[in-house]
């Protein structure tokens, strides 16, 4: 038993470093939305982020994936970082980093729904308060006249952490069977290739759009903050879960929202109002209502 208090101890350090990078992420990437279209931002923030990790991957070395591995972190790279971020990038362009940072932390919502799909089991009575909890925080982010009806901006970064959560069950079977720093530094390989060619087709479309508007700012931002900041949290959030699981993992990662409506606050001036905080309350109380069981996949 003390065996495994200490290699979960030693887990959680890097996760909560981890959980500052991804609160502070959102703020970053608010920020240089100003001047950066969310293609050009995104394609920034991955070449950043999969450069850093192939440096060091390159650097210590490491045993090609086998085809079958390869499949799954293509899949891992295309639902995060490709589609989960690209979608809350988008939603970025619509709402507040502060309420889209309270947004984000729903993944664990949809990682205990999809638990309970592909295991066919029904989530605890627990898991079904926690999620009844966040709902009515996520409807409450609107206001006094919150209804279902939630605006495009939240809805896009919902579907952001959906395809996070997807991304976390996937990452449950690849990096127990393989080096974290193997799995990072592909799975962002794979999401830079299923951006170029989005990239490519904006440059055909609309090539102003890359420079209308931005200085130096935006890009340092995009790629040492966002790039650089969202490849290490990775790397250690891939490491950690070799120590805590997935599970455990998620439960800690709550925090998360917590640094992202901070960020939004002292660096962007963004502020929270009443209906906000109370809304963030119940979606990080209902966040922790889960237990690990729940989050299983």
């Amino acid at each position: 038993m003390s065996g495994v208090i200490t290699r979960r101890q030693r887990g959680l350090l890097p996760l909560l470093i981890a959980s500052i990078l991804w609160g502070v992420w959102t703020t970053g990437e608010k920020y240089s939305l100003a001047g950066l279209s969310v293609v050009t931002l995104l394609t920034i923030t991955l070449a950043a982020s999969a450069a850093l990790l192939w440096v060091i991957l390159l650097w210590k070395g490491h045993q090609r994936p086998t085809r079958k591995q390869l499949g799954l972190l293509a899949l891992l790279g295309l639902f995060e970082p490709m589609l989960g971020y690209g979608a809350i990038g988008l939603g970025l362009a619509y709402i507040d980093a502060a309420e889209a940072a309270l947004l984000d932390g729903t993944e664990a919502v949809f990682i205990v729904a999809l638990a309970a799909f592909v295991n066919r089991r029904l989530p605890t009575g627990r898991a079904v308060a926690g999620v009844v909890l966040a709902a009515a925080g996520v409807a409450l982010l609107g206001g006094p006249r919150a209804d279902l009806g939630l605006s495009l901006g939240s809805l896009l970064v919902l579907a952001g952490s959906l395809a996070a959560a997807v991304a976390t069950m996937i990452a449950g079977r690849v990096v127990l069977d393989m080096d974290p720093l193997v799995v990072t530094a592909y799975q962002f390989g794979f999401g830079l290739l299923f951006m170029l060619p989005l990239l490519v087709w904006q440059w055909g479309t609309d090539a102003a759009a890359l420079t209308a508007g931005v200085h130096a700012g935006h890009w340092a931002v995009a790629a040492i903050v966002c790039g650089g900041g969202l490849g290490v949290a990775y790397l250690l959030y891939n490491h950690s879960i070799t120590r805590l699981s997935v599970s455990a993992a998620g439960v800690i990662l709550n925090i998360i929202p917590v640094f992202g409506v901070a960020a939004a606050i002292i660096f962007l001036g963004e502020s929270v109002n009443l209906w906000q905080f109370v809304g963030a309350a119940l979606i990080v109380s209902g966040i922790f209502l889960f237990s690990e069981a729940d989050l299983d996949e």
